[in-house]
Parts: C-alpha cells; structure tokens; sequence
C-alpha cells in the first residue's frame, strides 16, 4: 500500500539545523510514547452530513463491545477558520483506518484516508499536525508513520516514513551524516534472494534502500556499527533502516 503525498517533510539536506533535528526527534517520540486522541462528538449533529467507508465495515466485523462507528469519530477544527472539521480514526476493514474531513461550509471534504491510528494531534498558532501510524501486518511487512499537516490556508502537507513492521525504533541523539551503501531492515548483512510467501516478488535479502551516492541521512540510534538512520528517499518519503 502507498499513500499519494504532495507536499514536504523535514528536508534532510546537508545544512541540517538544530530546529530540524528537535522536529524529527519529537515526532519519532510519538512511536514510543503516544497521544491517543481524546474523542469529542459533542458538535457532530451540527456538521455536514458525511458517509465514510468504516461506517459500513465497522458493522460487518467485530469490534469492541458497545462501541459504535460514532465513537471512533473526533470533532475538530484543524484550520482555525471557526468551523468544525472532523477526524475518524478506529476499526475498519477491520484493521484501523483514519479518515480526515475539511469543512468547507458545506460539505466536509475528505483530504486524507488511509489505514492507521492517530497517534498524535497538535493544533498551533499557524496549523495542526497530525502523526498517524499504520502497523504492519500479514502480507503488509511494512509499517507507514503519516504526518499530515493541515495550515490556516487550508494548505495539507504530506510526508510518509516507512520501517520494516518490526523495528524498534530507538532515539538516542539524532544527529547528521554523509554515508552511502545499502539500507537494510535489520543490523546484519543478508543478500540471499527468496520468492516473497505472498507473491511473486522476489526479495533480496534484508534490502530496504540503496543509497548510491554519498548522501546525509540521520542517525537515530547505533548497535555496534551498525546505526540505525532516517534516510530521505525524496520530498515526501523517508525510510528508517540499518546501515553499516
């Protein structure tokens, strides 16, 4: 599953700054450590009518005692304009699926829809920024940490990190570096190639990424010499993977 994105993460050029590096350190902390949302409905009867995919699935599997589709959804206004918007972000397909509207005024207009929980929810002076993480699971060997940021201008920012769904994501001191070679999803050296159990892809190893050039990616974390980094693949898209 990938996620179509438009706009900028943190840019891991080399000239990496102080306020960049707090950025990254505080939204992988969310990983550990998150804010579930604190439902609240209270305005809900008064928004735009609204028909969203999970109210259907949510009836057909099973959820948590009395619990309803409702309940799993977050009023909200995200772009500071005096009108409440709305986040759902619960069961669904039956894994757990966000969706986020905009309300225009008229109609609440769908402008993310993905599967994942929020995991946190900021609302500052300019915008609000959302970090939701997607866990891997069966055939999805991947999991997928989503932040969006929706500004006062009603502007949505995008940028999606990608892991291999087991890895402990452990922040010690992020700190800058130039380095080339191949990415890996775990600190040990696999070039074996095998059909993937669930297609006919056909796996290399504990290939993540190549990184053909020298380039500045982030270290995380270090196990012997291997590190753990943050490696930006283009605007939107980052991996975090082991390199040595």
């Amino acid at each position: 599953m990938r996620l179509g994105r438009t706009i900028i993460f943190l840019g891991l050029v080399a000239g990496l700054n102080a306020q960049i590096l707090t950025d990254i350190e505080k939204r992988l902390s969310f990983l550990d450590k998150g804010i579930p949302l604190t439902y609240d409905t209270t305005d809900f009867p008064t928004l735009p009518k609204v028909k969203y995919l999970c109210d259907d699935h949510f009836d057909a599997f099973e959820f948590p005692d009395n619990k309803k589709t409702k309940d799993y959804y977050h009023v909200v206004d995200l772009n500071n304009d005096g009108l409440k918007d709305l986040i759902y972000s619960g069961p669904c397909m039956p894994y757990d699926q966000t969706g986020i509207f905009l309300n225009d005024g008229k109609t609440l207009k769908l402008i993310h829809d993905y599967p994942g929980e929020v995991v946190s929810l900021e609302k500052v002076v300019d915008k609000t920024v959302i970090n939701i993480l997607k866990k891997s699971c069966c055939c999805d060997y991947y999991s997928d940490y989503i932040q969006v940021t929706i500004w006062n201008d009603s502007r949505i920012d995008k940028n999606e990190i990608t892991y291999w769904g087991n890895t402990e994501i452990k922040v010690d001191k992020v700190t800058p570096f130039k380095i080339k070679g191949i990415l890996r999803t775990s600190p040990e050296i696999n070039d074996k190639k095998k059909k993937d159990d669930c297609s006919d892809q056909i796996i290399e190893g504990n290939h993540l990424a190549h990184i053909n050039k020298l380039t500045t990616v982030v270290q995380l974390s270090q196990s012997g010499q291997w590190r753990l980094v943050l490696y930006e693949v283009d605007k939107d898209n980052s991996y975090i993977g082991w390199i040595k």
